[in-house]
């Protein structure tokens, strides 16, 4: 037993359980803890000896989020941030810890293009979800002029049948689209993406508040 599991069972909610274990599917049981108290407990421990909370095995779903914010946000070298993530990428099983941990991530500019590669390795996995963190991973850090094209094209390279792949990937066209319409046009009028991933990103984009009505309209024409 770690040294988290009283703390997190003091925090439990039992309701908030009960919701979240319909949505998150993972290996590991959920103790149901609420996302701000497990921010703040992975605060605590960035103030501390985090390097030790991290080489700890992890039991429960929230002890992964609270390994997945410490590593996303503890001041290190960048190197060192990279490394560890390809240490905890591999025991990422739902969507929610990939989510989070992609969205916190400190990206740094002496080391953008490695990430990027690597992005490109987990999206060569065959592997769900760490197929799923390489699309979270560009839609937070590479929706950007120098990489849009590189993430389109990817997108038509690298598939993979699991629904959370599928859905990461629908996630980040959808942003594509709204942040490069034309050149997102551009690939799905060649339908490259397979039907699921395109109708799903068409379906994201459709109920964004980002979006407008002649978007909505205008998207629903690339259903394949």
């Amino acid at each position: 037993m770690t040294r988290l599991i009283g703390e997190l069972q003091g925090e439990s909610d039992t309701k908030y359980k009960d919701f979240n274990s319909g949505l998150i599917k993972s290996k590991k049981d959920l103790i149901g803890v609420r996302m701000p108290k497990l921010r703040k407990m992975a605060s605590k421990i960035i103030e501390d000896d985090w390097r030790s909370f991290i080489s700890e095995e992890m039991i429960v779903l929230e002890e992964d989020m609270i390994a997945a914010l410490v590593i996303a946000n503890a001041k290190m070298p960048p190197g060192e941030r990279l490394e560890l993530t390809k240490r905890f990428v591999p025991s990422i099983d739902n969507w929610a810890v990939c989510d989070i941990f992609c969205g916190d991530w400190k990206a740094s500019a002496e080391i953008k293009d490695e990430l990027w590669e690597y992005c490109g390795e987990l999206l060569a996995s065959g592997e769900e979800f760490k197929m799923r963190v390489g699309a979270v991973m560009m839609l937070s850090k590479f929706l950007d002029e120098e990489h849009i094209d590189g993430v389109l094209a990817r997108f038509t390279l690298y598939k993979n049948d699991g629904y959370y792949y599928k859905m990461g990937a629908a996630w980040t066209l959808s942003y594509c689209y709204l942040k490069y319409q034309d050149r997102t046009e551009a690939l799905l009028r060649t339908g490259k993406l397979g039907r699921d991933v395109q109708n799903l990103a068409i379906s994201k984009v459709r109920e964004s508040r980002r979006a407008d009505d002649a978007m909505r309209e205008r998207v629903k024409s690339f259903r394949l």
